[in-house]
Order: structure tokens, then C-alpha cells, then sequence
């Protein structure tokens, strides 16, 4: 962890800047490769946070957010405990572990962090922590929360990206033709909790739009 946070410390300001938007990420099969797809086109300074979680098995995230923090202009770390959320850093949920945001109190700033909790032992939580994550973005960061849903297996982020949308947040997912496995995204559309398909390629502009207009 210490040569990753100083790899991203490098492309981080000398004054963390608290983010304009959150834009939070699920993905599961297929999402590494979409992954290192859409980080890179998102610029250096740009206003808002990332937090993603990727259902992957533990101790992967880390090796993943490396190899993400050095194809993309924007800081990426695997997410600790606490760690406050800033403009222009990408954050990944560990393997092992629930994310959810909290607002923070002791830096005006920064106003909100990321708690962590292992919940390996538990199967029913590790299939909901984009649920989870997501939920928390829309009680916290409300109109400023984006979700987004890359493909992947299972119906892991339904639930939030009606939070967000309900919350006044925009909801985003990837299409078909450009998903290795459609079933993440279809479940969300076909629930009506999606304001927008895209293809992958599309999806960071449409964020960088939406950050810009928050």
C-alpha cells in the first residue's frame, strides 16, 4: 500500500480539493477491462471523486488499482478506512470489505470519507456491497451522486441506483453491446432505475458533462 499511495500521492494537489460530485461504480465480470477503459479519459483536475467496487476475491483490488493508478491521470488507490473522498481520486473497495460514505466532520474541506468493513465472512454482504455503496452515495451526497453500472453478473446495484435516482442523483449503465456480461446493467433497466445507456466509451464524457453541470 505504501508504494501505491505514493505513486497516487504524485498526481494528487498539494491541497486536497473536496469533490464537486461522487460518482460511484459497480462492476463485476469484465469490469478490470472497463475499468482500465474509462479511468484514463478522465483529466487531470478533474472536480469529482470516484469509489468503485469490483466484485472481485480479495487481495486482487490492490494489484488492481495499481495497474489503474498507472494507466490513468486521476489518483486510484485500493480505499482505507477513513480515508476522506477528494476531487480528481479514484477509490476501489477491497475485496473483503463493504464501503459505504459518511460525512466528516473534522475537515471542512473534506467532507466526506470512506468507511470500510470486512464482511468475507458473510456471502449475502459481499453480494450487496454495490447496493450498499450506492446507498450510502444517495443518503449522503444526494443530487450530487452519480451511479453507474458496468457489466457484470447478478442484480448487485439495482437497489442503489433507485436510491441515487430517488435522491435527485443521475444513474448510468452500460449497454450491451459493449458489456462482456449484460446481466448487472439489464436487471437496473429493466427496473427503471436508469436514466441513461451507454456504450463504455461514452460513459466518461457523459459523466465529465454531468460533474460539470452539478
Amino acid at each position: 500500500m505504501q508504494q501505491l499511495t505514493e505513486e497516487s500521492s504524485e498526481k494528487a494537489e498539494s491541497k486536497p480539493l473536496a469533490p464537486r460530485a461522487v460518482v460511484v461504480i459497480g462492476a463485476s465480470t469484465g469490469g478490470p477491462t472497463a475499468l482500465a477503459q474509462i479511468l484514463p479519459k478522465f483529466p487531470k483536475g478533474f472536480q469529482a471523486s470516484i469509489v468503485v467496487v469490483q466484485q472481485m476475491r480479495p487481495g486482487f483490488t490492490k494489484l488492481l488499482a495499481r495497474q489503474l493508478n498507472g494507466l490513468s491521470a486521476l489518483a486510484v488507490d485500493e480505499a482505507e478506512n477513513y480515508q476522506p473522498l477528494s476531487a480528481g481520486a479514484a477509490l476501489l473497495a477491497p475485496g473483503d470489505c463493504a464501503v459505504t460514505i459518511e460525512r466528516s466532520h473534522a475537515a471542512p474541506e473534506q467532507p466526506f470519507l470512506i468507511r470500510t468493513q470486512d464482511v468475507s465472512g458473510s456471502v449475502e454482504k459481499m453480494r450487496r456491497r454495490i447496493n450498499d455503496m450506492m446507498i450510502s452515495a444517495a443518503a449522503q451526497i444526494g443530487p450530487r451522486a452519480i451511479g453507474v453500472l458496468l457489466t457484470g453478473i447478478g442484480d448487485d446495484g439495482c437497489d442503489g441506483m433507485k436510491e441515487i435516482r430517488n435522491k435527485g442523483g443521475k444513474t448510468l449503465a452500460q449497454d450491451e453491446s459493449s458489456s462482456i456480461v449484460f446481466d448487472m446493467p439489464r436487471h437496473a433497466i429493466e427496473a427503471g432505475v436508469v436514466d441513461e445507456v451507454l456504450p463504455l466509451w461514452s460513459i466518461p464524457d457523459r459523466i465529465i458533462e454531468l460533474v460539470g453541470d452539478s
